[in-house]
């Protein structure tokens, strides 16, 4: 009995409550997609900011769509259960692993953006060979601290979430004091039509808000989820979407397009027009501490989903075996495996181009699970043969996060949708496999 009670202790105290949850939604979305965003944003000019208000409506929408399902369907390790309760095995399986890849991806660019920021402190990273090194050496110190359980991930990730918030409202105030209108005109920069413009830019944005779902994912390591998990997720979203809105504004009226163009480390650059070299390295410090924090809660959840599908049966078992902290150990080796290897193939781009192709074909892949989670509640509601009257709220809510989220994949671009339909159909083979063996 005393044996027991000490083991449920620990499980008691391994638990993250409502703050860390929210800082894992803020620390996941806040990372270093909106430090590296505007120079992939650049060539559109002040348009991108209405880019960034379409993708924050959408996010909002979707955020209402993961606190619903997360009351309807309590205690379930969320999307891959929401997904599979609404439209089955296969459909569960199938936008869980674009968002498993989406994950991978993301990984890989923010280690990219680490080094990118890294660059400015230490000019050696600028060689291909030793960014690469430095680059696969951040993925593997991240890995190693979310070995030792989703406590100390969740800990590390409250404390650099506050850290990498602080560069960015400091942003918005310096703006006050050498805001440039000019920097917003012409409205659109680019070739592109205003509303191909608005599509691309706000498909974009919306990579910097791919962490909405991720306090509904690791469900098993938080206090009361029925309420912690729904809480956090909103209260994540809309923290988040003001930081950005505003300090996307300030950046933008600091610094020209041109400039902003062709910066590895925006946010950086702007503050040495107005601190010099010193502000600079500063903002750069925070900018990486910003990377290292989103990329240890995704490192975190590029461990947690594969697992929840071999729980299921529809992937190995060697990534569902845990260490004693809890940890799928073994599947957070093969992921941080996968993240070095697509760093390696794709380090022949530029750092800016790099990262544009990785966040597009991430959104792409990512969005599947954000195209079935906004009807997922619809096909639940029906599958239970509700009340007419239950439909009202999830048709008002989901169809325009349907229609929201498909825009969005035109927006990803050709390129990106080509190559992530490629991975997306490797799921096929996969889930026969396993289903047939089960």
């Amino acid at each position: 009995m005393l044996n027991c009670n000490h083991q449920m202790s620990n499980i008691k105290s391994n638990k993250i409550g409502l703050k860390e949850s929210t800082s894992l939604v803020v620390g996941n979305m806040i990372g270093a997609g909106i430090f590296m965003l505007p120079a992939s944003l650049a060539i559109y000019g002040g348009i991108s900011i209405f880019g960034w208000i379409v993708s924050a409506i959408g996010a909002i929408f979707i955020a209402i769509i993961f606190k619903r399902l997360s009351n309807k369907i309590p205690g379930k390790s969320g999307p891959f259960h929401f997904t599979k309760e609404g439209f089955g095995d296969f459909s569960g399986f199938f936008v869980v692993w674009g968002y498993w890849i989406s994950i991978l991806l993301t990984n890989a660019g923010l280690a990219i953006a680490i080094t990118s920021y890294s660059s400015v402190l230490i000019p050696s990273l600028s060689s291909k060979s030793i960014s690469i090194f430095f680059s696969i050496f951040i993925v593997w110190t991240i890995a190693i601290l979310n070995n030792y359980g989703i406590k100390t991930a969740g800990r590390f990730q409250l404390v650099t979430t506050i850290l990498k918030v602080m560069p960015l409202i400091f942003i918005i105030l310096i703006s006050f004091f050498v805001f440039d209108i000019r920097n917003f005109t012409p409205l659109n920069t680019s070739t592109v039509s205003n509303f191909d413009a608005l599509t691309i830019t706000a498909a974009m944005t919306f990579f910097a808000f791919l962490g909405i779902e991720s306090a509904t994912i690791p469900t098993e390591g938080i206090k009361n989820p029925t309420k912690t998990v729904p809480l956090a997720t909103m209260i994540g979203t809309i923290i988040t979407i003001f930081i950005y809105l505003f300090s996307s504004i300030a950046l933008m009226g600091i610094i020209s397009p041109s400039d902003l163009a062709t910066s590895n480390a925006p946010f950086a650059d702007a503050i040495e027009i107005v601190l010099g070299k010193t502000g600079k390295n500063i903002v750069a410090i925070f900018a990486i501490i910003a990377g290292v924090g989103c990329l240890n809660g995704w490192t975190l959840l590029q461990a947690e989903v594969p697992k929840t599908l071999a729980q299921d049966g529809l992937l190995g078992n060697v990534f569902k075996k845990l260490n004693k902290r809890k940890v799928p150990s073994y599947g957070l080796i093969i992921t941080s495996s996968l993240v070095s290897l697509i760093i390696i193939m794709n380090y022949s781009k530029g750092l800016v181009g790099i990262f544009t192709f990785l966040i597009l074909t991430g959104t792409f892949c990512a969005l599947m699970l954000y195209l079935f989670s906004s009807l997922a509640e619809i096909s639940i509601l029906i599958k239970r043969k509700e009340p007419i009257k239950k439909f009202a709220i999830p048709i008002l809510i989901g169809i325009p996060s349907f229609l929201f989220s498909f825009w969005m994949v035109i927006g990803t671009g050709k390129e990106s949708i080509f190559y992530g339909i490629i991975l997306l159909i490797f799921s096929i083979p996969i889930y026969i496999y396993y289903k047939k063996n089960k």
